[in-house]
């Protein structure tokens, strides 16, 4: 098999959606005759890792996750486009995967010309890399190829809305402040409880990870949230709805095995979504949403190419009306994007192991 080191792995991180990305790309990798034997954490900067960039070099293939990373010109977003460059300039093909690409500087664009293979998770990400001048091709989130949610899809529906929190503080505000005025809801958080990646197959985990610390051969538990009943008291004494905003805050902060989440969302009526893997599991378990626009343009990206670009809104009051609104048409959609994203998943890592 090929050998290949992933920077960004996000599977370092409680985050459901993290980790099955993470899971997917190895077990997608595997299926085309390679092997990733390590991996640079998400919060480890992979310039600092002297023998993170020796195995670098002697790698068949480099792959960047560029999972929700690269916009803003931040400082990891920097970090992760110069690891073309570097590998251009050690003969050592690389690519730059499941993708958001938004509001980037010149700098990062340059050094992004460098890749072997650009992919972007959806269609607003590719038209803004295409604007900067890079080829980009559109394969949707590696979420949405995988088979998690199979196991969950037949529970019974209840009648309640899931409701999640979202990187966008404004927008979750108001939509959690909504939620509050309403008795059928629950709210949920997608932070897996579970020490370990529960979806990495047997066999698949990257040899060595390199994280803040250093080198290690298995990535310590993930930091979570958590929060006591005196501090949900003291954040909702004296304000309205008092009794539902400290069951919200429990329920943001309570721990919860990858298993709980899926139900959760596949036993629902509906889920008011402001994370954007919260739609993708959504898609999975066949569970009508509405999408709230996050920290970057991916939500409105995702549901314009699953041809729903209906069922996104900032309007907190309309997200809940909006479950109800659903139809056999918006559920052939969805079930034929799914079918997309599985055949182009397997067709961009067919592509990358045959890179020279």
């Amino acid at each position: 098999m090929k050998t290949a080191v992933l920077i960004n792995d996000t599977s370092t991180k409680a985050h459901l959606g993290c980790r099955v990305v993470v899971s997917q790309i190895a077990r997608l990798a595997a299926s085309a005759g390679i092997r990733i034997v390590s991996s640079a954490s998400v919060n480890s900067d992979w310039r600092e890792h002297q023998n993170l960039i020796a195995t670098m070099r002697t790698a068949d293939i480099v792959i960047v996750n560029g999972e929700g990373t690269l916009h803003d010109a931040t400082r990891q977003a920097k970090a992760l486009a110069e690891v073309g460059p570097f590998c251009r300039s050690a003969g050592v093909p690389c690519v730059l995967i499941n993708s958001v690409y938004e509001r980037n500087d010149p700098e990062i664009a340059t050094a992004c010309w460098a890749f072997d293979r650009i992919y972007v998770r959806e269609s607003v990400s590719a038209y803004a890399a295409r604007q900067a001048g890079l080829d980009a091709e559109v394969v949707p989130d590696l979420t949405l190829s995988s088979d998690v949610m199979d196991a969950f899809r037949g529970v019974v529906k209840v009648s309640r809305i899931v409701v999640t929190d979202n990187a966008n503080r404004d927008v979750g505000r108001r939509a959690l402040e909504e939620a509050l005025t309403r008795e059928d809801v629950s709210f949920l958080h997608l932070d897996t409880s579970e020490p370990k990646n529960p979806f990495m197959a047997p066999g698949q985990s990257p040899e060595v990870v390199f994280m803040n610390t250093g080198q290690v051969t298995e990535p310590p538990p993930p930091q979570r949230r958590r929060s006591t009943a005196f501090r949900a008291l003291q954040k909702s004494l004296f304000k309205r709805h008092m009794l539902r905003r400290m069951r919200m805050i429990r329920q943001l902060n309570e721990p919860l095995s990858s298993a709980q989440i899926l139900t959760r969302i596949a036993s629902s009526r509906g889920v008011v979504a402001g994370r954007f893997h919260a739609v993708c599991m959504s898609m999975l378990a066949e569970t009508p949403f509405a999408a709230m626009p996050s920290n970057t343009s991916k939500m409105k990206g995702l549901l314009h190419d699953a041809g729903i670009a209906q069922f996104l809104t900032d309007d907190a009051k309309l997200a809940f009306h909006m479950i109800d609104s659903w139809n056999e048409a918006d559920n052939l959609a969805v079930a034929a994007y799914i079918a997309k994203a599985r055949r182009d998943a397997k067709a961009m890592f067919e592509d990358i192991a045959g890179l020279q």
